[in-house]
């Protein structure tokens, strides 16, 4: 699934969700509706290390690529989400060159990185598979860096010069509480924000990413050169299908 979600990626543009559940039901049919990819969020979401598991495995049935968002650069948290299987991990707040170096680190094997060794996991079939194959395989799982604030923005040359990471991923409501205007997603600021970051990361040949919870604006990422495009979160899909639902049978 990895070597082929990042043959896509570097094809044209994915779309994708978060997700906001323990219920991995919600994740298998997100693949099975279609989905390119599924971020299983353990910074604004309820996903422990357990359901993480069933997650990866629901995804892999679904056949959509699993991202698993850590909290932060925590090399303890990125091996485990790694080690569960999942195709990628994506790292929140990345503000300097130190800490993307930091996140490649820990979620690459030598000689990319310093990765935690242990092939009795699930991403090692258990111990079964083969070692060579397991640390050659692993290195080349998804790891997208994630920029949200000014301090980012301000060192993003520096960012985008640390290699071993595959998307920079934008965060539009984090970017607009950094300016002062909370939730205003669609400000000159913010908007002016994500184009210098695009067109820096464009100009280096960095894939970009990036949130968005309206058709338009991911329609508008997909024209602009985004290849990661996470819509909405699979929550708020769900009720808001339930109020057009509703709406359409009730009057």
């Amino acid at each position: 699934m990895t070597s082929d979600f990042n043959s896509k990626l570097n094809n044209g543009p994915c779309l994708g969700l978060f997700s906001k559940t323990t219920d991995s039901a919600f994740v298998e049919a997100a693949g099975l509706g279609g989905m390119d990819f599924i971020i299983l969020d353990q910074e604004h979401g309820p996903c422990g290390l357990e359901t993480l598991h069933h997650h990866v495995r629901a995804a892999r049935l679904g056949r959509v690529a699993s991202i698993v968002r850590v909290r932060g650069v925590d090399s303890h948290a990125i091996g485990s989400a790694l080690d569960s299987g999942a195709d990628g991990v994506q790292v929140p707040n990345i503000n300097t060159a130190e800490q993307a170096r930091q996140a490649v680190e820990a979620a690459r094997f030598h000689p990319m990185g310093q990765r935690g060794v242990c092939r009795f996991v699930r991403a090692a079939s258990y111990g079964t598979m083969e070692k060579d194959c397991y640390f050659s395989d692993s290195n080349t799982r998804t790891l997208v860096l994630q920029v949200e604030g000014t301090e980012g923005v301000r060192n993003m040359d520096a960012i985008l010069d640390v290699g071993g990471f595959d998307v920079l991923f934008v965060g539009p409501y984090d970017l607009s509480q950094s300016v002062g205007l909370p939730g205003q997603v669609d400000a000159p600021e913010v908007l002016a924000l994500i184009e210098e970051i695009a067109a820096k990361a464009s100009a280096k040949g960095v894939l970009l990413g990036a949130f968005s919870d309206q058709i338009s604006r991911s329609k508008d990422l997909m024209a602009a050169g985004f290849n990661y495009i996470a819509h909405s979160v699979d929550v708020n899909v769900f009720a808001e299908a339930c109020q057009r639902m509703k709406g359409n049978i009730c009057g």
